[in-house]
């Protein structure tokens, strides 16, 4: 049964591909024996069969699902029409819980007591042939004569909306559910223009809403628009050239917003532009130890991935096509830029790291190794020099001294061995260096057996040798012999690197750097209308607030926020020490410090680091969010909430908006100043 429209799609599509002449032409090229006429014709039955149960899947959905949403979208209107006192919110509306404070935005609602409405419709309807529309005189005078007993209707009637809470919202009040269903009296409507972007569960908000409009409502999709069409903000069009951004002080006029978002366009495509002549050097390069080597190109495999990706950055910074918007042509390019940065980042940060820790590793990748306890097989898929998460307290490593210092290897395990140990098929095992021996039945006994299988672009069986050989990129990343060609990618993906630096330094340093500016990635933070172009956004400007000028600096300050995503918070905090020692003016390190600070629950040293944070940039606002969780922490609500509507004017779609929704709550119950932990004078 076909349960939404992109499904509905689907089954067109099939239908069409199913019976198309392209799809029977072989049957008609007229030189076949019979075998294979035969053959045809029933495979040609066979797609018809399908095609007839398609269309009877679209029949259902027509008597079922279409008709339910046509008697919805009556009773809505019937609803609106008559008790439109009495039912206060919109779908797209945002709304806060009276007694639990948590928001979320309305995707639907039902009034509970509609025996009046069933009455009215009654009167309006008699047969398929016959009906009786009532005049507007008519509807005026109903509504004169029902006007009356609206307030005591008010009163008795039951109006049910059905909520998507707040996701942070949910955790901070300790709430499992998502999606909830609650009376009107229970709920108030969001007016601080601060708290109306939600964050759904599952990214539930795309599959109801268009876009978040500026004004400070979700515009609903076609379904909604249609089901609740009397509602406040059912087919609502673009914003007008006049529309407001909700946090600027000035009027943004849509001409503005597109010639910003053309300029980060071209600006993207800039880039890409300068990266090239780097790939090209690369390939001339290749081309000369091709002639040595016999023609052997597989080693530049990773080279070729790269120029791909390039070429990709280039094409999105074009000019947008007839089906794209231009912001959605500019979110792209973003997006294709962010994942290149972090791409080659990652590329050079991972194989520095491993080759630093090279030598103390027994197990190759790709290699099938056996548990020294446990006694299943497995394959090397990656490696840590040690490992990421607290180890100390694990059975398996109980005789194993200082663990917490060994290598740990990634293992995708075989899963008739899992079977026969554990009980069950695992899919992953990490494990200690000195938990592992190597299998050398391999080449006898052949392939390992995985729960699931692995990703045949980046792994291959080689028989001979009795190993999964990883690809290119996987063995730069963890620094494995490349041959001729290592020294033309380490020069390459470092060439890139330093290119992609420098232009995100100038985006940051200097407006008039041919690109584009910060000032146009703020513009399009404020105006983003979804969470996920917002994201997109940020990202990159995090990105560009880590760049700096010293590569050193850089490599360490990579290195300490691994380190804190390993909740290794010393060792971080002695890097990012470290850095600012070095360099007092990278931004980034002070706004990391205060991070660790924060975590290790030292909120005066948390409150300094990411004061300097916004002193070296006033519209960092990862330090103004800090700056308003420490506030919080020690119940200075005011000055939290300050700190809060600073950083959301910046970043609207931040997740502190819940934590201001709570300092706003809470800060009627204000302690007293003998209460808080620390005094800040």
């Amino acid at each position: 049964e076909i349960k939404d429209t992109s499904e509905l799609k689907g089954v067109i599509r099939s239908i069409y591909w199913l019976n198309n002449e392209s799809a029977i032409a072989e049957r008609e090229r007229g030189d076949v024996d019979n075998v294979d006429d035969e053959h045809n014709a029933i495979h040609q039955k066979e797609r018809i069969s399908l095609a007839f149960d398609a269309i009877k899947s679209c029949n259902q959905l027509s008597s079922t699902e279409l008709d339910n949403r046509a008697k919805k979208r009556q009773q809505s209107i019937d609803a609106r029409e008559i008790m439109s006192p009495v039912i206060n919110y919109h779908v797209g509306q945002i709304v806060q819980h009276k007694l639990n404070k948590w928001r979320g935005v309305v995707v639907g609602w039902n009034v509970e007591d509609d025996n009046r409405i069933e009455e009215a419709n009654q009167n309006r309807l008699t047969s398929l042939t016959t009906k009786q529309y009532p005049l507007k005189s008519e509807v005026r005078k109903d509504e004169r004569v029902l006007g009356d007993s609206l307030t005591k209707e008010k009163k008795d009637s039951k109006v049910k909306y059905t909520l998507l809470l707040d996701k942070n919202d949910a955790t901070i009040m300790h709430t499992s559910k998502y999606v909830s269903l609650e009376l009107q009296d229970d709920l108030i409507a969001i007016e601080d223009p601060f708290l109306r972007r939600i964050h759904s569960h599952s990214n539930l908000i795309s599959k109801y809403f268009d876009r978040f409009d500026v004004k400070g409502y979700f515009v609903p999709n076609k379904i909604l628009s249609y089901v609740y069409p009397s509602d406040r903000f059912s087919g609502s069009v673009e914003a007008s050239n006049e529309d407001p951004t909700a946090f600027s002080g000035k009027s943004i006029r849509k001409h503005e917003l597109d010639d910003t978002c053309l300029r980060v366009a071209d600006g993207v495509h800039e880039i890409g532009s300068k990266l090239l002549p780097i790939i090209s050097i690369a390939e001339q390069q290749q081309k000369k130890n091709d002639i040595g080597n016999g023609g052997n190109e597989s080693y530049m495999s990773l080279i070729n991935a790269l120029a791909s990706d390039i070429q990709s950055i280039i094409k999105d910074g074009n000019s947008p096509k007839k089906s794209q918007t231009i912001s959605s042509t500019t979110t792209s390019s973003l997006v294709k830029l962010y994942n290149f940065h972090l791409k080659i980042g990652s590329l050079l940060w991972t194989h520095k790291i491993h080759g630093e820790n090279k030598q103390r590793i027994e197990f190759s990748l790709g290699e099938v190794v056996k548990h020294k306890i446990y006694g299943y097989r497995g394959v090397v898929v990656a490696w840590d020099p040690t490992p990421f998460t607290d180890v100390s307290n694990w059975d398996g490593l109980r005789d194993v001294e200082n663990a917490n210092e060994k290598p740990f290897y990634h293992i995708r395990p075989d899963v008739n061995d899992c079977i026969r140990t554990f009980g069950g098929p695992r899919n992953f095992r990490y494990v200690c260096q000195e938990n592992l021996e190597r299998w050398e039945s391999c080449r006898n006994y052949g392939e390992v057996e995985f729960e699931t299988e692995l990703d045949s672009a980046q792994w291959r069986w080689d028989p001979d040798s009795g190993k999964y050989l990883p690809s290119e990129e996987i063995k730069f990343m963890y620094a494995e012999e490349l041959g001729d060609g290592e020294e033309i990618m380490v020069s390459c993906i470092e060439g890139l690197r330093e290119v992609l630096a420098g232009c995100l330094l100038g985006v940051r340093e200097n407006p008039d750097n041919g690109l584009f500016s910060m000032d146009d990635l703020f513009l399009l933070l404020k105006t983003a209308e979804s969470l996920e172009d917002a994201t997109v956004v940020q990202d990159l400007m995090k990105e560009i607030w880590k760049e700096t000028h010293n590569k050193k600096l850089r490599y360490q300050l990579d290195s300490g926020i691994s380190d804190l995503l390993e909740g290794k918070n010393e060792r971080a905090l002695n890097t990012f020490t470290s850095i600012i020692q070095s360099d007092p003016s990278y931004g980034e390190a002070w706004n990391k410090k205060a991070t660790v600070h924060y975590m290790n629950g030292d909120m005066k040293e948390s409150l300094v680091a990411a004061e300097k944070a916004l002193e070296l940039d006033p519209r960092n606002f990862q330090a103004l969010a800090g700056i308003g969780l420490v506030e919080m922490d020690t119940y200075r609500w005011e000055q939290a909430i300050d700190a809060f509507r600073k950083s959301l004017e910046l970043n609207p779609w931040s997740m502190v908006s819940a934590r201001l929704s709570v300092c706003l709550n809470r800060n009627k119950d204000l302690p007293k100043q003998s209460e808080w932990p620390w005094n800040r004078e």
